[in-house]
């Protein structure tokens, strides 16, 4: 396989424990895994010799960073729902038209934790804030002549707005991650790399992906403020023999890539296959390759063929079905590469 090149930041999705998308992250500036173990090395016998070492303690990490603003990162963080309306500071610029009275045009509401519906006025041209407070949309402040123009800071509850709240118990959520970066060719002929040389995507795939709480929302006044979806892979138990389970799948694919271009012989698991009439059972073919360690294939991608009536066999999906007492030899053959090809004995019998 000719060498390839791994370039700009990955495109994450992230799933819930029932599969539905809830949030992604396509304009990241910074994405990248870290995996990482502890080493204890075993010493003995004449010299203090390194016998071997045992590992401990393995973590993959995920880094990534977007320029992006969104509440919704910060619902995976913290775990918290998002709800609609939310009260907020309010400002406004009234002329009074009644003699000590000021009136706002929205409805001052009590912010969090309080009772008292309160605001802060000054004199426009003056620095001096002073605290009133609404009855209604109305706060008296006494000899405050009619057409003074005053800034009112209040608090109001704005209904269209978003909310979410930060819990003081941070157990962010948990998901099903994937990450896909686009894979280029190299060479000494290449001097850009465009879409025009993509040959193919690198998928990480994380069953269970803990996001990382902590959070810095820097603000400056000389640039945009970046926001962290890093987290943790936890580890992921299937129903392999695999003792100690598996944190994430790395999947290279290539755009119109050919599954048994590295194939260099296919070969049945159980090649004696014994059925009652109308019993079924379906064949599973593996590939060898060249570069890597044998795989079931998909039996739509092979051609089978029964060469006697007691077995019936689906051309595509790799079926046996026992027809009758009597011996089949089933012939499969890779559909777009011919030369591939092997013969399984289905022995039907009643």
């Amino acid at each position: 396989m000719s060498e390839r090149i791994v370039a700009g930041a990955m495109n994450w999705s992230f799933y819930d424990e029932d599969m539905k998308l809830f949030l992604t992250a396509n304009s990241l500036t910074d994405s990248g895994i870290n995996a990482s173990v502890s080493e204890d090395v075993v010493r003995g016998g004449k010299a203090n010799a390194r016998l071997g070492s045992y590992f401990y303690d393995s973590n993959l990490g995920m880094t990534l960073t977007s320029p992006v603003f969104s509440l919704d990162y910060f619902k995976a963080k913290f775990n918290s729902d998002i709800t609609m309306g939310g009260i907020v500071e309010s400002n406004e610029e009234v002329t009074t038209v009644a003699l000590g009275e000021i009136t706002v045009l929205g409805t001052p509401v009590a912010p969090y934790n309080t009772t008292a519906i309160t605001g802060n006025y000054k004199v426009v041209g003056t620095d001096t804030w002073n605290s009133i407070t609404f009855v209604s949309k109305t706060a008296t402040v006494a000899d405050l002549p009619i057409g003074t123009k005053v800034c009112v800071k209040y608090f109001s509850l704005d209904n269209s707005a978003r909310l979410i709240t930060v819990n003081s118990t941070m157990i962010p959520k948990v998901a099903y991650a994937v990450g896909v970066a686009d894979m280029f060719k190299s060479g000494s002929d290449l001097t850009t790399l465009t879409s025009s040389a993509k040959v193919g995507e690198l998928q990480v795939t994380v069953p269970k992906f803990q996001f990382d709480p902590n959070t810095d929302l820097a603000l400056t006044s000389s640039g945009h403020a970046n926001m962290s979806l890093s987290g943790n892979a936890l580890i992921n138990y299937d129903a392999s023999c695999t003792v100690g389970g598996y944190y994430a799948k790395i999947v290279e694919t290539t755009t119109g890539g050919d599954p048994f271009a590295n194939c260099l012989m296919i070969g049945v698991a159980d090649g004696d296959i014994e059925l009652g009439v109308g019993d079924t059972e379906t064949i599973k073919v593996y590939g060898f390759y060249s570069d890597a360690s044998p795989s079931l294939l998909d039996n739509s991608l092979l051609t089978f063929a029964s060469d006697d009536a007691s077995a019936t066999v689906g051309a595509h999906t790799g079926l046996v079905t026992g027809i009758s007492t009597g011996s089949a030899s089933i012939s499969i053959v890779c559909t777009t590469k011919t030369s591939l090809s092997t013969v399984a004995v289905a022995t039907v019998t009643v």
